[in-house]
């Protein structure tokens, strides 16, 4: 079984990035790095282009339109728990609307900030997911 996920690395117009806070419970159980900040992003729908599912997760997290600029990377992972490959798409994404609007789904996501590279790269490794820093690094 195979995975795709797509992920939407916001900027606003003063070129900060949007961050936001997994909640440590998600719809009744444990969420994977609860706690940690992250960027929106989920599961490509059947039939969707991962550029799309980037733009559409960062609707349904965060109340954003954006656009895709660019894809930045692509991780992919076998969970031999669930034997299941997970392959993650990660694009570039700028604000459409006024980057201020933003409005959280509380059951994925418990706080949002906007932030500079230097602000994530100066954030302790616990407080990030784990494939943040890295991407950060290679922007």
């Amino acid at each position: 079984m195979h995975n795709l996920i797509a992920h939407a690395l916001v900027k606003n117009l003063k070129d900060e990035i949007l961050i936001i806070r997994r909640t440590m419970i998600k719809r009744g159980k444990e969420n994977f790095e609860g706690g940690k900040w992250d960027i929106p992003g989920g599961t490509v729908e059947e039939l969707e282009f991962p550029s799309v599912a980037a733009e559409r997760e960062a609707k349904e997290e965060v109340n954003l339109d954006v656009t895709v600029e660019r894809i930045l990377c692509e991780k992919s992972n076998i969970d031999t728990k669930k034997n299941k490959i997970f392959t993650t798409l990660i694009y570039s994404c700028r604000t459409v609307n006024n980057s201020e609007n933003i409005e959280l789904d509380l059951e994925e996501h418990d706080d949002y900030k906007w932030v500079t590279k230097e602000d994530i790269l100066a954030m302790k490794d616990d407080e990030l997911v784990s494939y943040m820093r890295e991407l950060i690094q290679m922007l």
